[in-house]
């Protein structure tokens, strides 16, 4: 029998999830929460971005959305409608790592990213070929949408359990980089540097897992 979904969560088989446990108020109680299993925790997850180890990727935000909306007016009562429906941009933390990585940086990565599918610098027409002479290099790439989108490539975001099992799985659709931001670099401490990047999207699907429906 397949999966139904009701405001209180998943019924299989006519058995409701949790809603028999549900108390007046519409909650479960602490004690009822913590006795079904372990809980989500924020360190274990994987980002999973084209190029990049997973082992480097030290933070990331999971998808978001936002309802806008408009106010109406009657009378002397105003009233909040919803119009459309905005998805929050993603960001996600990057450790530099110089030594075993592909002969590159991850900052370098990033710019490979940019210059070779999306940008060129000003000076892209001319290549020096000897004292006084150039040569043409044809025409500028066209900083587009599809572009970036085909650099940066598909991102998936992994929530694990206690095993290492995904439990939800987060997919960007449409996703490309708007912003890269090193960290600074001083003599007064030795981290590691980093590099952090924002994504925007056009929405992202939620699989989670032992369900049949995608959200």
């Amino acid at each position: 029998m397949a999966n139904l979904f009701s405001k209180f969560g998943i019924q299989q088989n006519g058995l409701k999830s949790h809603e028999n446990k549900l108390g007046i108020e519409g909650v479960t109680s602490r004690s009822l929460v913590y006795q079904g299993g372990a809980l989500q925790q924020s360190h274990r997850f994987i980002l999973r971005i084209r190029g990049i180890d997973v082992a480097f990727i030290t933070n990331v935000s999971r998808p978001s959305y936002t309802v806008a909306t408009e106010d109406a007016k009657l009378l002397n009562w105003s009233f909040s409608y919803p119009t459309t429906i905005t998805w929050d941009p993603i960001s996600f933390s990057v450790k530099e790592v110089f030594e075993g990585y592909n002969l590159q940086t991850i900052l370098g990565l990033f710019y490979k990213k940019l210059t070779d599918y999306s940008w060129n610098t000003p000076d892209f027409n001319a290549a020096s070929v000897g004292v006084g002479q150039t040569v043409g290099l044809g025409y500028s790439k066209d900083l587009s949408k599809s572009s970036l989108q085909e650099s940066l490539g598909p991102i998936i975001i992994e929530s694990l359990d206690v095993d290492g099992n995904w439990v939800e799985r987060w997919t960007l659709n449409g996703a490309f980089i708007t912003s890269v931001k090193p960290s600074q670099l001083s003599y007064d401490q030795d981290s590691l540097t980093s590099v952090d990047v924002t994504v925007k999207y056009n929405y992202a699907t939620l699989e989670v897992a032992n369900s049949a429906q995608q959200y």
